[in-house]
């Protein structure tokens, strides 16, 4: 009987104590998620109108400027280009790129050919592509764009070994690229300019 009485009293202290502990717990996670996602949403509304306003500054030097249209093309680019370098089409390339990175995709292209290897792209889906950055330089109107892919790599030798990648792999890529075109230009196409890091 003092036994059982003595079960009871230290089940009823020990679910009091473990109600308390949850209880602060629960309450304090609840209130640093609220915070989080309030700050989250500040700070992606304010990134939002920061773009909203780059944007503004280049329709008022390139009124004809459309984000939605340019983002569609930017995607179509991303795909051209990326099948163009894994094929080493350097033609297409050329008509794409600005001479500083027309001359590295064609520099890693001789040397892939000259080792006889083979790399082939795989551009399984483009998951989303958006605007990170705009400004207008002197003549030069850049945009920074972030695309997030899908893809697969591998790379061969000339008798079809792989060297590197895995076909079976897909790979989620974060891309940072940044177009330009000349203001007073009439080509109306937009070149690639720089691959840099999401950080830069």
């Amino acid at each position: 009987m003092f036994s059982l009485l003595l079960f009871v009293l230290l089940t009823f202290f020990l679910l009091t104590k473990l109600n308390e502990i949850l209880g602060i717990k629960i309450g304090f996670q609840i209130h640093k998620e609220n915070l989080k996602d309030f700050t989250v949403a500040d700070v992606e509304e304010k990134e939002v109108a920061e773009t909203n306003q780059k944007i503004l500054a280049i329709k008022a030097v390139y009124s004809e400027f459309d984000s939605h249209d340019f983002l569609a093309k930017a995607q179509k680019a991303f795909e051209i280009i990326f099948f163009a370098y894994a094929g080493g089409d350097i033609k297409t390339l050329k008509g794409l790129l600005c001479p500083r990175i027309f001359q590295a995709f064609s520099l890693a292209i001789d040397d892939r050919k000259s080792r006889d290897e083979m790399l082939e792209g795989i551009l399984v889906r483009i998951i989303n592509t958006e605007i990170l950055d705009s400004s207008v330089y002197n003549d030069d109107i850049l945009v920074t764009v972030k695309f997030i892919t899908e893809q697969s790599n591998v790379l061969k030798s000339g008798d079809g070994k792989i060297i590197e990648g895995n076909a079976d792999f897909i790979e989620t890529r974060q891309d940072v690229w940044v177009f330009s075109r000349k203001k007073s230009s009439r080509d109306l196409r937009w070149y690639l300019q720089e691959i840099k890091s999401e950080n830069q």
